[in-house]
């Protein structure tokens, strides 16, 4: 898993700082979560922080339970965050490895 940092993730470390679980704040990433609850259902087995008034605002993906779901979840913030980066032709990147000779034609 990359060292990238994410908009509305924080994540838990065990005592050797591998990381072993992340919360996901559902406020910034309310759309995506609720593609996620409408792929595989109401969840019963997720642990959520709530407000004062008893909404849920970020919920614990612990990656030894849900490692699965971690990585659709990852990929989808990840593409969320890079929608509107500049691309770069195809073109210009297969130069660049050809000249770092990590492509050959």
């Amino acid at each position: 898993m990359a060292n990238y940092n994410m908009r509305g993730v924080q994540f838990l470390t065990d005592n050797e700082g591998n990381k072993t679980a992340a919360i996901v704040d559902l406020k910034e990433h309310s759309e995506f979560w609720v593609d996620v609850l409408a792929e595989c259902g109401e969840p019963t087995d997720f642990q959520f922080l709530v407000d004062g008034q008893g909404e849920k605002i970020a919920v614990l993906l612990d990656f030894e339970k849900h490692g699965e779901l971690w990585e659709d979840v990852y990929d989808g913030i990840i593409c969320d965050e890079r929608e509107n980066e500049p691309t770069v032709p195809w073109e210009e990147v297969k130069r660049k490895l050809m000249e770092k000779g990590k492509l050959s034609v």
